[in-house]
């Protein structure tokens, strides 16, 4: 699997890099936003981790950018004073996770890691069908029933 990490903060992308290698990830790198797009159009990875405030293009333009075309799992990042405002600008703008730093290693992993199984989830539910309770679609049948 792979992950996109955009920060300014060259320490910050390092030791994240080296937690997400050691638990397996490859990992991609990104030193501001404009670099952070055009790294996920290129490399396509399985999730994203944003910083919010970062030159070129702040984080929470290229989350809604990446959210025009795609839907990538992303983990906003901040070391602001935040404020409850702030966090659900980052989720209204397409966000799937929010931390603040200093950020904990493990927790950090485990939280890219809980990401990667609600969007794979998510794949299987859309490959097998759809259902609300009043419409049934099997995909693999190719049966509707309403």
């Amino acid at each position: 699997m792979k992950i996109l990490i955009v920060d300014d903060e060259e320490a910050i992308r390092d030791s994240l890099s080296q937690k997400l290698t050691r638990a397996g990830f490859q990992v991609s790198t990104a030193a501001n936003g404009l670099e952070g797009l055009r790294t996920f159009h290129t490399e396509r990875p399985d999730v994203v981790v944003l910083d919010i405030a970062m030159p070129e293009m702040d984080g929470l333009t290229v989350c809604q950018r990446i959210r025009e075309v795609a839907e990538t799992p992303i983990m906003m990042l901040s070391a602001q004073a935040v404020t409850e405002v702030d966090i659900i600008e980052g989720l209204n703008a397409g966000a799937d996770e929010y931390l603040m730093k200093p950020i904990r290693g493990n927790e950090f992993v485990a939280r890219v890691q809980a990401l990667l199984r609600r969007a794979q989830m998510t794949a299987v539910e859309a490959e097998s069908g759809y259902n609300d309770g009043y419409l049934s679609v099997d995909l693999q049948r190719r049966h509707v029933h309403v």
